[in-house]
């Protein structure tokens, strides 16, 4: 792919103090322009500040400027095409930038006890698992690790927050066509759902090294890096194939002046803090500044601090970078802003390769190609055993080859078994020929079978919908048929010699139990049952038949007796009260059937309409090679290269069955679309009724306590639910109502209270035990 720009997006701190004479901002043509001719001036009186001659007027333009934006717009923007990026298979990257106190923290992180003031990250982590969930075909793998560099120290913020000794002593290493650059011995951890992300999330944050100073209440003094990655491959198909992407999301830590900073003395250990912060972005404009430069192909010292090293994927690499420079619009801060936007503007002349990085599973390759030799070893043994080879086929089979197959395979079918016939139908002389023998044998079967279902869905349509005439003569004339009613009572058709028949059963239909034994309060006599053998219903369910019509019998009007067995109670929850919701989901079985048998028909027209495009191509080419090699070898001076008739004809029927190609694969496609969508609705209805029938049976057998969803029984263990779970499940079912996208940040935010209740202690030695290093 063509290299692209790092993008860059200013975000300005909301603040009652903005400077609108100095600073203005121009969102529609996302520009700043500032002017700090105002401040000179005032300036130029005081008595301490000498002759400022530098420029007053400053202008710079970025891809987005956002001022006074919400959180959901600042991940809308820009962060969700890099994260959507990271899914498809692209590495990517999300970095804050600024002075202390701008608002890096809040645009990465947000406000974990507020779900609409979240950050970039947990709005990426949302929208991984969203799609991951929205692509069943894929296996995907997804794992994360998260540290901070501190005094040029590499810190693990996934260690274990009851362990206040830390280790320092990872290398930086990078990997080609793999994960790139990566800090080796890192504890990664897999993160199967969005809850688990954000737990690691949430518990790094709390072992980052912060402390307090005049301009940031919790001022981070750490560069921290969450990088997610993600392995995907196909679950079918080429699956040794793997595509490796991974998503950085970088707070830097904020540039700051320590007069700035620090009221009174200050104190050495903020001085060092300061001064490796402000070194390691020092350094990172230096690599931007170089990446900058026209012609590029100079030095980058990217291995001058562990952060530039770090981001070198990020900066000038493989990656698809967003930067968030984060600008605090006082007057106090114009050098700051100045200083930020204009590292910004440097960065934006930076450019990135943005290629997928594929590899490939080196067990699969071993299974696969173990496979493959072992079939060339069969073909070799039958090569060896054969005295005559001349009809072996090595090559694909044309479709004509196909067709005399499949005449063979039709003969050999037809044949008496035993014959003569038979036995010369088919000869076996290679393992492609056998495969293609089954190939063939599986689609007479699969057309077979269609055809059969077509019929037998057409005989039980128009069967049931006749009516019977049982008073009239029968077809022949010769008398008459017994009379059991008016003909517009009776159901089914005459059928000769046999009585009377209710047509054939539909495909979807089944018994309620495989036994044969008969359901309880079956109730169902004659007709389709045993001859003389009646099912009557057990007097002790005391149902009658005419609640049959009902679907809405709740446990409080029925008076029978429920079984325990689950088996008997959900064959008599779907008769009575389950009675609606199961039809519909019968139903919808029933059309996803017929539809699935259409797919079935379609992929087969769009099979044969393939091969029929491949043969016709076949006597394309080889017209075309016969034409060419009848022309002077010295190239088209003298003969011109004219199509004939019948290639023209060729090349028109190749054209149509490519029309009709598509046209199938189009209407194949949007079968299965609506196959998929029907698939999901069953599976809802399905787990709906189960779940109604646990709540039916519950109240059957006094399990459950139906008191309107406030409060229960244990079915496990018979305990009452205590104060506190009954206030976990009432806030849950809150939470699910509201906003069920926010349950997984809600469950993250309890787990994040709970450990940074437990460990506080050592989370606060932990943060001396650094902030103590060296000093």
């Amino acid at each position: 792919m063509p290299r692209q720009t790092v993008k860059v997006c200013i975000r300005t701190r909301p603040t009652a103090n903005f400077a609108s004479e100095a600073i203005q901002i121009d969102v529609a043509k996302n520009t700043v322009l500032i002017n700090t001719a105002h401040k000179k001036a005032m300036e130029a009186h005081h008595p301490d500040v000498g002759m400022n001659n530098s420029e007053s007027l400053y202008g710079f333009n970025f891809h987005q400027v956002l001022h006074n934006a919400s959180q959901d717009t600042v991940y809308e923007t820009m962060s969700r095409d890099v994260v959507q990026s990271v899914v498809d298979g692209t590495n990517g990257t999300v970095m804050t930038y600024g002075q202390t106190g701008s608002g890096k923290t809040f645009t990465m992180i947000g406000d974990t006890r507020n779900f609409a003031h979240r950050g970039i990250a947990p709005r990426a982590i949302t929208h991984i698992f969203n799609t991951i969930a929205e692509r069943p075909e894929i296996d995907f793998k997804i794992s994360c690790v998260y540290y901070e560099i501190y005094n040029e120290k590499v810190y693990d913020l996934l260690d274990d927050l009851s362990n206040s000794e830390t280790r320092t002593d990872f290398q930086i290493a990078e990997e080609k066509n793999g994960r790139g650059v990566h800090v080796r011995g890192l504890n990664e951890v897999d993160i199967p759902s969005e809850q688990d992300a954000l737990n690691y999330l949430y518990s790094g944050e709390l072992a980052r090294t912060t402390s307090q100073h005049k301009l940031n209440r919790k001022s981070n003094r750490s560069h921290s890096i969450f990088t997610i990655y993600i392995q995907q491959r196909a679950r079918s198909g080429v699956s040794e194939r793997i595509i490796a992407s991974k998503l950085n999301l970088v707070d830097l830590a904020g540039s700051e002046r320590l007069k700035k900073t620090i009221d009174g003395d200050i104190d050495d250990t903020t001085k060092k803090e300061s001064m490796y912060i402000n070194q390691s972005l020092t350094y990172l404009e230096q690599c931007v500044v170089a990446l900058s430069k026209k012609g590029g192909g100079g030095y980058v010292p990217y291995r001058q601090t562990k952060l530039t090293n770090v981001l070198k994927d990020s900066i000038g690499g493989n990656c698809n970078t967003l930067m968030f420079a984060n600008m605090w619009g006082e007057e106090a801060h114009l050098e700051e802003t100045i200083s930020t936007l204009r590292l910004a503007a440097r960065m934006m002349r930076v450019q990135n390769d943005t290629q997928k990085v594929e590899s490939f599973d080196d067990a699969m390759m071993v299974k696969k190609l173990t496979k493959e030799v072992k079939e060339l070893k069969q073909e070799l043994l039958m090569h060896d055993a054969m005295v005559e080879r001349s009809g072996i086929v090595y090559d694909d089979y044309t479709p004509e080859q196909k067709l005399e197959l499949r005449e063979k395979i039709e003969k050999f079918l037809a044949a008496e078994i035993g014959s003569d016939e038979e036995y010369d139908a088919v000869s076996l002389s290679s393992v492609r020929q056998m495969r293609e023998i089954l190939n063939q044998f599986k689609r007479i079967t699969l057309e077979k079978d269609v055809h059969i279902k077509r019929a037998v869905t057409a005989a039980a349509n128009g069967s049931m919908t006749r009516g019977m005439d049982m008073t009239g003569a029968d077809a022949k004339g010769e008398g008459s048929a017994p009379t059991f009613g008016d003909a517009k009572d009776a159901v089914g058709d005459v059928v000769e010699g046999d009585g009377f028949g209710l047509g054939m059963a539909g495909s979807d239909l089944r018994p309620s139990q495989l036994d044969g034994s008969p359901s309880r309060g079956a109730g169902v006599t004659g007709g389709g049952g045993s001859p003389g053998k009646t099912f009557e219903r057990s007097a002790d369910l005391s149902y009658d038949a005419q609640d049959k019509s009902s679907a809405t019998t709740t446990y409080s009007e029925y008076k029978g007796e429920v079984p325990e067995d689950k088996e008997e109670a959900f064959a008599l929850y779907k008769r009575t009260k389950g009675k609606k919701e199961n039809q519909q989901m019968l139903s919808l079985k029933a059309e996803m059937k017929s539809l699935k048998s259409k797919s079935k028909v379609l992929t087969i027209e769009c099979n044969d309409c393939k091969d029929e495009i491949d043969r016709i191509g076949g006597k394309i080419s080889l017209k075309k090679t016969a034409r060419l090699s009848q022309m002077q070898p010295g190239g088209y001076s003298d003969d011109i290269d004219v199509v004939d008739e019948e290639e023209f004809d060729l090349m028109k029927q190749q054209r149509e069955a490519k029309k009709g190609y598509k046209a199938g694969m189009s209407e194949l496609m949007d079968l299965k679309d609506k196959i998929r969508s029907m698939q999901n609705d069953v599976d809802d209805r399905k787990y709906s009724l189960l779940q109604d029938f646990d709540h039916w049976h519950g109240l059957a057998l006094g399990t459950v306590i139906d008191d309107g969803g406030g409060s229960g029984l244990n079915a496990e263990t018979g305990e009452v639910m205590d104060d506190a779970e009954m206030f976990e499940k009432m806030e849950l079912e809150r939470i699910k109502a509201e906003n069920p996208d926010s349950l997984a940040f809600f469950q993250a935010q309890k787990t994040r209270r709970a450990n940074q209740t437990q460990n506080s202690l050592t989370i606060r030695q932990m943060g001396k035990n650094k902030r103590s290093v060296g000093v």
